[in-house]
């Protein structure tokens, strides 16, 4: 056989021996280019614009020039859950299956047989318990009760992970609980607080009827004072592992602790703990937050503890004493619930790091709906939390060697809620009597992560990608609109006879006849339809669902704010149009989306009703973003220059895969951005 090459064979040869290395070598090549992607969830592109046009984000104007600066178009609703899924998985809700903060599940009572239509979290599902065993009065299940992602689709870093391309994602909203991957995630938005909720804060005081504000969102625990001595207990979950009867709640974990009041000046002791030998010792100063401190919480005495992070606030000394307890997080070192893949990442954090929060929207919202935190005190819990981030931030940066890394913001999402009426005075909220500093807050806080982007663009390296982006944005929360109380005035919904229409603030879903209603609302955004074999009670035939939305939609749109004779919607968004995918059989019928300054109440979400359908919002909730897509854009900064004009949160999925030389999956519907 001759084994001598001619020119041409030995040219082909090199060819194939290359573009063998590219399939072969490519992928981890290219693994070791840094994508950095910033993600500031609820940066608003009118307010960004705005304050780039005065000079106050000088950083991002940068940014702008080396690359290029656009709006982001958000998801249909523009909620933070569907948002962050379309970026997750590529696609739109049709694919991946949530469509709203809240879905609907109907249920039917093992005793009465009656159904009932409930709101249900839309990520996360509990299986139920199979096999347990009690003995000695523990209760030890077996098997089930394990708590299941229900978003649907392949998240883009196992993707990249199948690619050999290492990927860190940290704070990602709706990846609770994680799904399986070897990459490094912990989940954000969704996570629950230490008891299981989204944060349930407790107050502690003497006098019950001298405290600010009105405690329903938290736990109010009043005690009497002895000899400058304040005791009272860490409340934490219910004991699961205690047996009780049949519908019946466990007790509560809990965990002593007393306040040694200095009798003169404005400063206490705190001991946590049983033992004074071994208590916990806390020093605080009136107006003063404690650090985390880990606390643990007794499940079988002697076998088993369950670790909590626990913050005080000391709101007060006298004379009414006042002690605030943060909701108690999950604690990172030692993780009662899984938080992050693998499942000792977030013990290597915290060693990295310091103790940091892990609830999933961790700043005090609820406690100043309640009043019972002034704004300023909500402000610094708030920094705390922010500062906090921006340390890790150039820490994850340093220790970022290669790969894919998101980085996730919450601060202003939040504080724009809680802050927008202070700065818009047209709002009813508004209080022209607080502070110039809080009315300012949120300009302040756009310049500050401004100067977070400055650090982060100085610290990168040669051949960096950097993307700097928001899921939505921001406009007023003028008025809010209950949707479940305009279908009963309108005739697509019915109340059972003898419910009291005089008493409609009482009422909910469970007054409901169902055998009459054509349409329901549940959410804060999604309509939907009583269909036959669809619905356990359902009256609209499938031949007739096209035309009553058609009409539902086309009444709403003619809707007036009776104020001021403007429209209420900007669209109305119709499920058959705007959704496809493998999950479009649980799509919303409809989609409202109202002009800036409106939304829907709570209660209508909540699948309860309003006397008055459309109502001043005088909640310092203010802001929001739960209208129209077209009405709340985020921002999106790159050091690239960009192809689309105007790009939608899935492009940005297709377009970090490319960034790695990976095929986009056939369900994913974005085009790269560049």
């Amino acid at each position: 056989m001759n084994s001598k090459f001619t020119s041409t064979q030995l040219v082909v040869a090199v060819l194939l021996l290359l573009g063998l290395f590219t399939i072969l070598g490519g992928c981890g090549e290219s693994a070791e280019h840094r994508v950095i992607f910033v993600a500031i969830d609820g940066m608003d592109y009118k307010l960004t614009r705005k304050w780039l046009d005065e000079g106050l984000l000088p950083n991002l104007a940068a940014m702008k020039k080396e690359g290029d600066f656009r709006s982001m178009g958000t998801s249909i609703p523009p909620e933070s859950p569907v948002a962050w899924s379309n970026f997750i998985s590529g696609q739109n809700p049709g694919g991946h299956g949530i469509y709203d903060f809240l879905h609907h599940k109907w249920e039917k009572d093992p005793e009465t047989g009656a159904t009932r239509l409930m709101p249900v979290d839309p990520i996360v599902e509990t299986e139920d318990v199979g096999l347990s065993l009690t003995m000695l009065g523990r209760y030890f299940p077996l098997t089930g009760g394990t708590q299941i992602n229900m978003r649907q689709g392949t998240a883009f870093w196992e993707i990249l992970e199948d690619h050999g391309v290492p990927a860190t994602i940290y704070k990602i909203p709706a990846h609770y609980p994680p799904t399986e991957t070897g990459q490094q995630t912990m989940s954000g938005m969704g996570t629950p607080d230490f008891q299981g909720g989204y944060g349930t804060y407790y107050l502690y005081t003497e006098d019950q009827f001298a405290i600010p504000g009105n405690v329903t969102k938290g736990v109010l625990v009043a005690n009497t004072i002895y000899d400058n001595v304040f005791r009272d207990f860490l409340y934490g979950p219910p004991n699961a592992s205690i047996a009780v009867e049949e519908g019946e709640i466990p007790p509560e974990m809990k965990v002593p602790f007393c306040v040694y009041i200095d009798p003169e000046r404005p400063i206490v002791k705190i001991e946590i703990g049983e033992d004074e030998d071994d208590a916990i010792p806390v020093i605080l100063a009136e107006g003063e937050w404690s650090d985390f401190i880990a606390v643990d919480f007794e499940v079988i005495p002697y076998v088993t503890n369950l670790s909590g992070l626990v913050r005080f606030y000391l709101a007060e000394v006298r004379p009414n004493f006042r002690l605030f307890v943060d909701p108690i997080n999950i604690d990172p070192l030692s993780p009662s619930a899984e938080i992050t893949t693998p499942s000792g990442w977030s013990a290597e954090l915290a060693d990295r790091y310091g103790l940091f929060e892990t609830k999933g929207m961790p700043e005090n919202t609820a406690a100043l709906k309640d009043g019972v935190l002034s704004y300023d005190e909500y402000r610094a819990h708030s920094m705390l939390i922010y500062e906090k981030r921006k340390e890790m931030l150039h820490k994850f940066i340093e220790d970022h060697d290669s790969g894919f890394l998101f980085y996730y913001f919450c601060s202003i999402d939040l504080d724009q809620h809680m802050f927008w009426a202070l700065m818009d005075e047209k709002h009813p909220f508004h209080d022209k009597n607080e502070s110039d500093y809080n009315k300012n807050f949120i300009k302040t806080l756009y310049q500050d992560i401004d100067g977070v982007i400055g650090e982060v663009r100085r610290n990168l390296r040669e051949g960096d990608t950097l993307i700097v982006m928001s899921d939505h944005g921001f406009a007023p929360f003028y008025r809010t609109f209950n949707l479940n109380s305009w279908l009963l005035e309108k005739g697509y919904l019915h109340l059972k006879e003898g419910a009291d229409r005089a008493k409609l603030d009482e009422l909910d879903f469970d007054d409901v006849d169902w055998s009459r209603t054509q349409a329901y609302g549940i959410g804060f955004a999604s309509l939907y339809l009583n269909v036959v074999k669809r619905d356990p009670e359902g009256i609209v035939k499938p031949a007739e669902v096209d035309s009553l939305v058609d009409e539902i939609c086309g009444r709403l749109m003619t809707e007036k704010d009776p104020e001021n004779g403007e429209p209420l919607f900007y669209t109305m968004y119709k499920g058959r149009e705007v959704y496809d995918g493998a999950a479009i059989e649980n799509a919303p019928d409809m989609v409202v989306g109202f002009f800036s300054g409106y939304g829907v109440s709570d209660k209508s979400a909540l699948g309860e009703f309003s006397s008055e359908i459309l109502q001043d919002n005088m909640n310092p909730w203010s802001g929001n973003h739960l209208m129209a897509a077209e009405e709340v854009p985020g921002i999106l900064f790159v050091n690239k220059k960009m192809i689309l004009d105007e790009p939608k949160l899935y492009d940005l999925t297709v377009t970090i895969l490319k960034e790695y030389g990976v095929e986009k999956t056939p369900e994913m519907i974005g085009k790269p951005i560049w």
